[in-house]
Order: C-alpha cells, then sequence, then structure tokens
C-alpha cells in the first residue's frame, strides 16, 4: 500500500495515541474502499463500451445490417436496456420468450462464449 506524504508524516504522531492511530486507519481505508468504487465504475463502463462496439460491430458484418437498419436496431436494443431499468421488461419474461423461440440462455451465456481476459486462466 503506497502512502501520501501527509499520511507518512502522521505516522509517527499517530502511533503514540491510539485514538489518532484509530482515525488514520479509517482514513486509508476510506481512501481504499473510494479508489476501489472508482476503478470498478471504471471497469464497468469499459466494459459496457465494449459490449456496445461489439453488438453493433456484429450486427454490421455478420447480420449485414447498413446505415439505414443499424441505427435504428441499437435504438431498440438502447430501449429495451432502459425498459429493464424501469421494470418494464424483466430479465425471466426475456429468458422465457427466448426459450419458446427455440434459444436457451444457457446457449447465449456460457463459459465458452465469455470473453477470456488477459489475466484469466
Amino acid at each position: 500500500m503506497e502512502l501520501t506524504k501527509r499520511q507518512e508524516k502522521q505516522l509517527t504522531k499517530v502511533f503514540d495515541d491510539p485514538k489518532k492511530l484509530r482515525k488514520w486507519v479509517d482514513e486509508v481505508y476510506y481512501d481504499m474502499i473510494s479508489n476501489c468504487e472508482k476503478e470498478t465504475q471504471k471497469a464497468i463502463e469499459q466494459y459496457l463500451d465494449i459490449y456496445n462496439i461489439a453488438v453493433a460491430y456484429t450486427l454490421r458484418y455478420v447480420c449485414g445490417f447498413g446505415k439505414k437498419r443499424l441505427p435504428e436496431i441499437m435504438l431498440r436494443i438502447w430501449e429495451n436496456v432502459d425498459s429493464f431499468r424501469t421494470g418494464h421488461l424483466s430479465v425471466a419474461d426475456c429468458i422465457e420468450e427466448l426459450k419458446e423461440n427455440n434459444v436457451e440462455y444457457d446457449a447465449i451465456v456460457n463459459d465458452n462464449t465469455k470473453i477470456k481476459w488477459s489475466n484469466e486462466q
């Protein structure tokens, strides 16, 4: 763990006083939590950007959507995402409807199709 200059200077003072030590540990802990939350949010946003690009790219080059249909279908996808967020659509209902059309959830999301990041084995 890297300490800031201010934290390093405080170390000599806080070890003599348990209350100051506790306060110092709490500050360091909350800084760590804050940094972890920021990094997690950044990773989520990055993954969503990659996923959006991958969907649009796949629709363009695999399904052949062009200048007219691609923006329309991407808009519909985002409207569905908003519908999930607002509760107008549920994941369970969508999975059930897809199952009725012979598309199994396990076939869409499984270990073979998950992205293997460079640090994963």
